[in-house]
C-alpha cells in the first residue's frame, strides 16, 4: 500500500495525495515555475532581473524535488530503478526520511 499517490489536475499539474489526508494543491511557486517553463516568460514583466531574489533557484529546487518524488512513486522502486535513477535517490531518501512513501 502506498502512502501517497499523484493525481493529475491537467497538463503538468499534479498533486500528492496522502492516505487519510485532504488533497493538497501545488504551491504557487511551483505552478508559477511550470508556467514559466511552458511559455518561456518569467512571471514579472522585466525578465530575469525583475524577479524576486532567488525566485529561479527556489522554483528549480522545488521542481527537482517534485520530479524525483513523482519518478519514485510512478516507478517500480526496485534495484533497477534505483540504479537507473541514481541521481534522484538522494532527494527520494530525503523525502522518505520525512515520513512519506
Amino acid at each position: 500500500m502506498r502512502l501517497a499517490e499523484w493525481h493529475a489536475l491537467g497538463e503538468q499539474k499534479f498533486r500528492v495525495v496522502h492516505a487519510g489526508a485532504s488533497t493538497p494543491t501545488p504551491s504557487p511557486l511551483l505552478s508559477e515555475f511550470w508556467l514559466f517553463r511552458r511559455y518561456g516568460l518569467p512571471p514579472n514583466a522585466g525578465g530575469l532581473r525583475d524577479q524576486p531574489l532567488n525566485w529561479f533557484e527556489h522554483a528549480e529546487a522545488l521542481d527537482r524535488v517534485y520530479t524525483a518524488w513523482r519518478g519514485w512513486l510512478e516507478g517500480d522502486q526496485g534495484p533497477e530503478w534505483r540504479k537507473t535513477n541514481a541521481h534522484l535517490m538522494p532527494t527520494v531518501k530525503w523525502i522518505r526520511g520525512m515520513g512519506y512513501g
